[in-house]
């Protein structure tokens, strides 16, 4: 039976840092900063309002929801092989990964804000650290994507595992509906706190927009 699991605003941030995070890697290679930092910002605005909407949204889309014990993990992973059905959200491994991916993304845009490559670029914030916290926030941005990597790669995985055993977690993600337990679903928000996160979202676009004209 395929129920209502993840709502509009959960799949927008999705999608939006699958696009938006490559994006970033690839303008940074490329040395398009000024397209670099506009993707940056972009993702900030996306992380505000998803970190948001993990205390005012929907069921699966809160942390009270997908973040569970250490106990309730290790149980999970002793019984995955036998399931057949996913859980109505993010099951107790999967929530630790979301939570780490959240925080991951935070401090690798923090740690941009601050950064400078010594020639040409320097972050927004740059001029409030002295040089040496600066040169320590840039090491730091760069080594925080090897751990953005290493969390899509498993994600991936997770993605390839349950497509094995019948489950296509990609099209839940894209529709919002794929299969989990009978008859539960995501508990409607009411329409007022659909405004939180919109507003929010947008004035944080504009202001990192125009942040770097200051």
């Amino acid at each position: 039976m395929k129920v209502k699991i993840w709502d509009g605003m959960v799949r927008l941030f999705h999608w939006g840092a699958v696009a938006l995070v490559p994006l970033c890697w690839y303008t940074a290679e490329q040395g398009m900063m000024e397209w670099h930092m506009t993707a940056a910002y972009l993702l900030a605005s996306l992380l505000t309002v998803r970190i948001l909407w993990g205390f005012i949204g929907t069921t699966t889309a809160r942390f009270s929801h997908f973040v569970r014990s250490p106990a309730a993990v290790i149980h999970y992973l002793k019984k995955w092989r036998n399931e057949r059905k996913p859980y109505f959200g993010h099951n107790p491994a999967g929530g630790y990964m979301v939570l780490m991916m959240l925080l991951l993304l935070a401090a690798q845009i923090t740690t941009g804000l601050f950064a400078s490559d010594d020639i040409f670029v320097e972050g927004p914030l740059y001029a409030y650290v002295s040089g040496e916290t600066s040169g320590l926030l840039t090491t730091l941005h760069h080594q925080l994507f090897d751990g953005i990597l290493i969390c899509v790669a498993l994600h991936l995985l997770a993605i390839v595992s349950y497509r094995f055993k019948g489950v296509n977690l990609v099209e839940a993600m894209i529709t919002g509906y794929g299969m989990t337990a009978q008859g539960r679903r995501s508990n409607a928000v009411p329409p007022i706190c659909w405004l939180v996160p919109l507003v929010i979202a947008l004035a944080a676009s504009v202001y990192w927009l125009i942040l770097p004209l200051w």
